[in-house]
């Protein structure tokens, strides 16, 4: 038995190149992290694919670039694919002085242009959807399209000062991270994925590091005003997609009606979905993603 083990032994040099050449299949991941460079701070991201269109997902709020990994592995058999982690989130520095919609629009908008990127379409969830508008309504000529999933285009009502501080209190402390994480889950309602307790957790590690949680707090209380004044500008080619259960919504089918309506785009409604339609079916997600470029 020892022999065999000592032959065994042998072969590993000749079969872990090829481990690590397989595109990920056989441990599960595909990604290596790269870094952009900000003046303030280093933004993460990962590659994967090579084509011709180059797509770029932008996570939402107190989420990271992990979240879309079902999906880009489907998009990279035909796209280069950017996944980022956003200012304080994931792998990016905590280092920055503000967090929010439109410093993510500036970091993108400076990605697209160092990298001279071309024939860019956007996914977009949440949060970042105000931050795509954005994007899309400073460089039309290199920005194609855009989906957004439970998109936030706008500002809602303002907050009370009482419930400010519930918020406040909530997300700060020792508790945060868990209070994320359980809020999280909560944007599941009808139909989690079977790791979500795997995600919420990997979440709740990353939230616990110095100062994730107060680029969150940062993020929740920003303004969204720059980029929805940017609305008439970023039309066209433009899909919504919204999960009929989505909590984060009182009326989720009216929201996504009204952001389609106001950019010409068309509404996707994913029946008992909840916040992360591309999470909960990745493959019919990424169908519609392939639309912006077909119908055109």
């Amino acid at each position: 038995m020892k022999n065999t083990y000592h032959k065994l032994t042998l072969f590993f040099p000749l079969i872990f190149p090829y481990l690590f050449l397989m595109d990920g299949q056989l441990f599960g991941s595909t990604t290596v992290t790269s870094f952009f460079q900000r003046d303030e701070g280093k933004i993460a991201y990962s590659k994967i694919g090579n084509g011709k269109r180059n797509l770029i997902l932008l996570p939402g709020l107190g989420d990271r670039k992990e979240s879309y990994f079902e999906l880009s592995q489907i998009l990279a058999k035909e796209n280069s694919v950017y996944s980022f982690d956003l200012r304080g989130m994931g792998e990016s520095d905590v280092s920055f002085s503000s967090y929010g919609p439109k410093e993510t629009a500036e970091d993108i908008l400076a990605f697209i242009k160092e990298k001279d990127l071309k024939n860019v379409y956007i996914i977009a969830n949440s949060m970042t959807a105000a931050s795509a508008v954005y994007i899309r309504s400073k460089e039309k000529n290199r920005v194609h399209g855009l989906l957004l999933s439970g998109p936030f285009v706008r500002d809602k009502e303002p907050l009370s000062l009482g419930m400010k501080a519930l918020i406040h209190l909530a997300f700060r402390g020792p508790w945060g991270p868990s209070a994320w994480a359980s809020f999280y889950e909560s944007l599941f309602p009808v139909n989690p994925p079977k790791d979500l307790k795997d995600r919420s957790e990997e979440l709740k590690m990353n939230l616990k590091e110095e100062g994730r949680m107060a680029a969150v707090r940062s993020m929740m209380f920003a303004s969204k005003n720059e980029c929805e004044l940017a609305l008439p500008l970023a039309f066209g080619n433009v899909i919504v997609v919204m999960g009929s259960k989505d909590p984060d919504f009182d009326s989720p089918k009216e929201e996504a009606e009204w952001i389609a309506n106001t950019l010409m785009g068309s509404v996707k409604i994913y029946e008992d979905a909840g916040h992360y339609p591309f999470v909960e079916d990745p493959t019919r997600f990424s169908s519609d993603v392939q639309l912006l470029w077909q119908k055109k």
